[in-house]
């Protein structure tokens, strides 16, 4: 039915996709929007320690009911998900943080993750598959160079197969500058570069070409760096339930359409579709201080393909970008420092 690509022992099965975290706030959406995807053949559900009580049989079980293509597979433990990784395109972690947690929280977050990501790392190491792997939840800038780190001590890093999902981001800014414009956010396209969550997340809307007010793009770029705001707020600063999977923050369906979003121009483009660009978390020299930016990267068969340049940029957009650059830098280098440590 398709082309199969071959690379050393595996062939990347078309349409196979592996999703770790499944059964959290993010995970379930996540695994329901998956089911319905026309571009996924078969989805792998995977729960880890740092989920919640429902298990990944009962997720696929659940899953098992919908009459779409998807064939529902499940791992009842870490032992099986070598097996189950092989012939995979494409990787979606999904554990950790559902939100972003405030700043301060990072290393909190960042702390409760590593385990997981060391033990899932291990697997894709002894898997000896080729696919690609998506970091979508929390903290974003601090986990894919984790990962990043991982793959590199065991061999198998591939710089244009490792992705932060910074699409929340973008669908967010799209609807904003949609609904200030009265517009259908289909036909608004707005890249969003740094990185994901927080100050590190820079709309560059002037580069839509649209009419839209400086006044109006402050605050829209004011909104996307707070969203997680009120819900912190909430939960208050003493409090750490906030890092728990079992609350479901205000973003966690927004999240994982998100994800799914990112999944589906992924697929596309390693099928052969061409012209595919999305925003996304990379290691990447755009800036010299970090070696991981988010930049609107064109999509391939091997993965990123090409990175764009951010472009021309107003002197509110460079101020923005000058005042994420050393948060990302500091998020990504904690990740670093954490693979050093695990």
């Amino acid at each position: 039915m398709g082309f199969f690509l071959r690379r050393s022992r595996t062939a990347l099965k078309k349409g196979k996709v592996v999703l770790f975290g499944c059964s959290n706030a993010v995970g379930r959406p996540l695994s329901l929007l998956l089911k319905m995807n026309p571009h996924v053949e078969e989805l792998v559900c995977c729960s880890t320690t740092a989920d919640g009580e429902v298990p990944s049989s009962g997720i696929a079980a659940d899953l098992s009911h919908i009459d779409t293509l998807p064939k529902v597979r499940y791992a009842t433990d870490e032992g099986q998900w070598p097996a189950l990784l092989r012939d995979a395109q494409l990787i979606l972690l999904c554990f950790g943080s559902s939100f972003d947690p405030v700043r301060q929280d990072r290393d909190i977050a960042l702390k409760v993750a590593v385990p997981t990501m060391r033990r899932v790392m291990d697997a894709v190491a002894s898997s000896d598959i080729k696919g690609n792997v998506a970091v979508v939840s929390s903290p974003v800038n601090s986990l894919t160079p984790l990962c990043a780190e991982l793959l590199k001590a065991s061999g198998k890093f591939d710089p244009r197969k490792v992705f932060g999902v910074t699409t929340l981001d973008v669908i967010r800014t799209r609807k904003l500058v949609a609904e200030t414009l009265h517009m259908n956010p289909y036909d608004v396209n707005v890249p969003v570069v740094g990185g994901r969550g927080g100050v590190t997340a820079c709309p560059l809307i002037a580069q839509t070409g649209l009419r839209i007010s400086l006044e109006d793009i402050i605050r829209i770029s004011g909104e996307v760096q707070s969203y997680g705001g009120p819900f912190e707020a909430a939960v208050g600063a003493e409090s750490h339930d906030a890092l728990s999977t079992e609350v479901a923050p205000p973003v966690a369906l927004g999240l994982a359409y998100a994800a799914c979003d990112f999944s589906t121009s992924l697929l596309k483009a390693l099928r052969g579709d061409v012209g595919i660009v999305e925003c996304a978390l990379v290691e990447s020299t755009m800036r010299p201080e970090t070696p991981f930016f988010s930049s609107r990267v064109e999509l391939g068969r091997e993965g990123v393909q090409r990175i764009f340049p951010m472009g021309a940029l107003t002197s509110y957009e460079h101020e923005l970008i000058e005042t994420a650059v050393p948060e990302l830098t500091r998020d990504v280098q904690a990740g670093i420092e954490a693979a050093t440590k695990c």
